[in-house]
């Protein structure tokens, strides 16, 4: 089995050293390949040994989203060429094997595809820290609450050819199945520098308001232009509302129960294939990561 791991970068050093390091668990640095979105020296640093390709970041356009999605697809697609699997996240998405075999790689090397990529659970990491966990503790020792997300259950695993919507979050003309055996873990939250991160994604938005504004044929602005951005703590207070009132699951049943819920909110229209989000159980499902398994990043 021959598997790599690819993720798109602009400064993000913390998560970045951390996402090199948890796969690097698995395979050679050489097979993690690191898109270094603005040629940022510190991210050449971090990424020592790895395939780092430079991209120019003159200005942020309001379709940088679709032309980062766009890019990711494509080159997922040509490393598909080399390699079994390809495994595309954003830089702040972890994978953790939940299953009985040896790691992620044995599970994938063993597991027929039947569709043309996989979606792990997907669960957003809660900002409620444990009792008495020390600073130095491992990061799910720290913050083991985790809430289902569908945006997060995303199909990054591709075995063959794949287009992702924009923000990776589903499949154009792709089928995708969810695996129970697999979690995806978004730290965006607990992420020491978050109000630093989105300080400065804050003002990209601005930005790019601005030039389009200013631009000879600007372009219609979403109505929810990049809302996770512009809006963080509203984004981010809300999945705190939906955090106390979820339901817990038990770790033991985790994967085939939220699997199950995944599967049954999982919807194709005009040729785009994702987990809809308003058709996910309410109240929400939680769970708590179990303490002796908090090296698992």
């Amino acid at each position: 089995m021959k598997l790599a791991f690819i993720t798109m970068v602009w400064r993000d050093y913390w998560l970045l050293e951390r996402w090199i390091a948890h796969n690097a668990r698995l395979v050679p640095l050489r097979h993690l390949y690191v898109i270094n979105h603005g040629g940022d020296a510190e991210v050449d640093r971090i990424a020592a040994g790895c395939n780092v390709i430079h991209l120019p970041r003159d200005e942020v356009t309001i379709d940088l989203t679709e032309r980062r999605w766009a890019l990711l697809s494509a080159q997922t697609n040509g490393l598909l060429a080399f390699y079994d699997r390809v495994i595309c996240t954003d830089v702040d998405e972890f994978l953790v094997y939940l299953g009985d075999k040896p790691d992620l790689l044995a599970h994938l090397a063993d597991k027929p595809m039947t569709s043309d990529a996989l979606a792990p659970i997907g669960l957003n990491l809660i900002p409620v820290p444990a009792e008495d966990a020390a600073d130095d503790a491992p990061l799910l020792a720290r913050w083991p609450h985790a809430l289902l997300n569908a945006k997060y259950t995303k199909p990054c695993i591709a075995a063959e050819r794949v287009q992702y919507t924009t923000g990776g979050h589903g499949l154009r003309r792709g089928k995708f199945e969810i695996d129970p055996e697999i979690a995806l873990l978004h730290l965006h939250y607990v992420t020491p520098d978050y109000a630093e991160r989105m300080a400065a994604r804050a003002q990209i938005v601005e930005d790019s308001r601005a030039a389009n504004a200013a631009s000879a044929s600007p372009k219609e602005m979403p109505a929810r232009y990049w809302i996770n951005w512009a809006r963080s703590d509203m984004i981010r207070d809300k999945e705190l509302d939906m955090f106390r009132q979820a339901v817990p699951v038990d770790m033991a049943q985790a994967g085939t129960t939220l699997a199950a819920a995944l599967t049954a909110a999982m919807r194709t229209k005009d040729r785009k294939t994702v987990i809809e989000p308003a058709d996910m159980p309410k109240p929400p499902l939680r769970l708590e990561w179990p303490a002796d398994r908090a090296d698992a990043i």
